[in-house]
């Protein structure tokens, strides 16, 4: 959203500032030289810019959107190898306390 209302303030202020200046003014680039209004050197020059920065920011958000893929995936392969482990330590816990109370049992009978 913030987003949104940032490229609307700049495409507006993009629009006053052409619309405001309409006298044709001579650019020199090297040696070569023309006469254009500012208005359209403006709108030429923000609208591609614009574009541009939108592209950039549309591929940043894919490579973070990626990482966020491949670390959500690391954690559920994590998370099932802690289940697992749970469950073998469960297996390993149950046997030994089955042990001591026949133990105690074998222990209660010889009484």
């Amino acid at each position: 959203m913030i987003r949104l209302l940032i490229i609307v303030l700049f495409l507006a202020f993009t629009a006053i500032f052409a619309m405001s200046n309409l006298d044709d003014t001579t650019i020199w680039l090297a040696s070569f030289g023309f006469s254009i209004k500012m208005g359209k050197l403006i709108a030429l020059l923000a609208v591609p810019a614009l574009v541009l920065g939108l592209l950039m920011g549309w591929f940043g958000e894919f490579r973070q959107r990626r990482r966020a893929r491949k670390a959500e995936s690391q954690l559920r392969s994590a998370q099932k190898q802690l289940i697992e482990l749970h469950q073998r330590l469960d297996q390993i816990k149950a046997p030994a306390s089955s042990t001591p109370s026949s133990e105690t049992a074998q222990t209660a009978q010889q009484k």
